[in-house]
């Protein structure tokens, strides 16, 4: 479509162009500049980090190949944030509370009597933990 635009005079698109590579997230421009998805950051932190080391011996070709040998030996972002404590506590209350959703339902047809007294004691031991973790603080 560029050929048929140009046909015979060239230059006639490409002149007016500008670059607007800059605009796009995952771009090399982008991430020259600082956008994007975090790649920029942690290189500068980490040729920083290397800079300040040895800022007389610096060789920046030396460090860009350490960056790659560091940059494959990090966990992904995923894995790390999977990894934080909050992110199983949420796990686990997810988890129980689709269980008791399911679960209550089916015990209360089946022995009503039994689950109102179960779930009373739930919601009295729940306040007894809560009152005591607050008097400890």
């Amino acid at each position: 479509m560029l050929s048929a635009l140009s046909a015979g005079k060239p230059g006639v698109c490409t002149e007016a162009m500008d670059d607007f590579d800059y605009m796009a997230p995952e771009s090399s421009a982008a991430w020259l500049e600082g956008h994007g998805d975090g790649r920029f950051e942690r290189y500068e932190r980490f040729y920083q980090s290397e800079r300040a080391i040895d800022a007389a011996g610096f060789d920046l070709e030396k460090t860009n190949e350490g960056y790659g040998k560091w940059a494959s030996e990090q966990r992904s972002r995923l894995v790390t944030l999977l990894a934080e404590p909050w992110v199983g506590r949420i796990a686990i209350a997810l988890f129980a509370i689709f269980m008791g959703a399911r679960l209550v339902p089916e015990l209360a047809r089946l022995l009503p009597e039994a689950t109102g007294f179960g779930l009373v004691v739930a919601f009295i031991g729940l306040r007894i933990f809560h009152r005591r973790r607050r008097q400890r603080r």
